[in-house]
């Protein structure tokens, strides 16, 4: 066994002490780090989460509407047929309280075009409700189709087609 220089132990003692303290620095500062993104880092990820969740809502409403005005405008078609259309389409999604409105109380009237407008609240349409900053806007769409099985006499007349 060779003995050992006590002036090289020494050092390397005293090399181990200091790097520990800059290391302890270091992760001091690590923490320092942390505490201040982490909260930023949430909130950020609440915020696209926030924003998918009222994309996906805006997707769900404007195919309600296409499929309520969808069901109206067929022959035969009825107002809580386009109610149901609209229902479904929404349910599936699981959302609740949004309204239905058209431009036609009677689909058995003669006026040829069908628009449905559905909308709901944004605070009805995210995760985090007010806690975020939700507003009180409306997240709506509008879908306005042709009703299959009526013909415009003026229209019809002036093109040549018809009877």
């Amino acid at each position: 066994m060779k003995p050992q220089n006590p002036k090289k132990q020494k050092q390397g003692l005293r090399s181990r002490v200091s790097r520990s303290g800059r290391k302890f620095a270091r992760r001091g500062s690590a923490v320092v780090e942390a505490a201040v993104v982490a909260p930023l880092m949430i909130t950020a990820m609440f915020g696209m989460m926030e924003a998918g969740y009222a994309f996906m809502v805006k997707q769900t409403v404007t195919l309600a509407a296409r499929e309520g005005a969808r069901a109206g405008v067929i022959p035969g078609g009825t107002m809580s047929d386009v109610q149901g259309a609209v229902d479904e389409a929404m349910g599936a999604a699981n959302l609740s309280g949004y309204s239905t409105t058209s431009n036609i109380n009677d689909l058995g009237a003669s006026d040829t075009d069908l628009t449905v407008s559905v909308s709901i609240p944004f605070s009805r349409a995210s995760f985090t409700g007010s806690l975020l900053g939700g507003g009180s806007f409306q997240i709506s769409s509008s879908t306005t189709m042709r009703r299959e099985g009526l013909q415009d006499v003026s229209q019809a007349g002036a093109s040549g087609i018809g009877p």
